[in-house]
């Protein structure tokens, strides 16, 4: 495949390789980091060692899950667009976003009052994609319909990672 960067949009479906595929994603630049909806996250002993256990997706954009166990993870401090601080979880996925499969770190978040699962920030993009504001690989009908899924109260999308 090419090393030239691909152009995404604002909303593209990615891929968890080998996990989990088409999720409805936002691609925002202003986000530094990388942010993925998980649930029941915690540090459990397994063989003598710590390891992060977590279930992975399960949002109302997307109701598919995956349960995963990691022994390679970090807590780190990520600072909201509002200045809140707040200390998460970050792991490596293997994901795919147009033809291009790649590692990338994400925070583990409840994103379930967000309008989408993942959040693509700029550490991913950087010098593999070009962002086109005025292009979406996720349809507006589909976008209507996983705003119908958000309770409207909750919707906090921008800057939250």
């Amino acid at each position: 495949m090419s090393n030239y960067p691909v152009v995404v949009g604002r909303f593209e479906y990615i891929d968890i390789v080998d996990i989990l595929g088409a999720i409805p994603s936002k691609v925002d630049t202003g986000a530094k980091r990388s942010s993925i909806h998980a649930t029941h996250i915690r540090v459990v002993e397994q063989d003598g060692k710590s390891v992060l256990k977590f279930i992975l997706l399960g949002h109302p954009a997307y109701d598919k899950s995956y349960e995963l166990t990691t022994d390679s993870f970090t807590m780190i401090k990520v600072k909201s667009s509002n200045g809140h601080i707040s200390n998460r979880y970050k792991v490596n996925l293997k994901i795919k976003i147009g033809y291009k499969i790649f590692n990338a770190s994400f925070t583990l978040a409840d994103r379930s009052g967000n309008v989408f699962p993942v959040l693509v920030g700029r550490e991913a993009l950087r010098r593999r994609f070009i962002v086109d504001p005025d292009r979406t690989g996720v349809k507006r009908s589909e976008i209507k319909l996983v705003l119908d899924k958000v309770p409207c109260n909750e919707i906090v999308e921008g800057g939250d990672v």
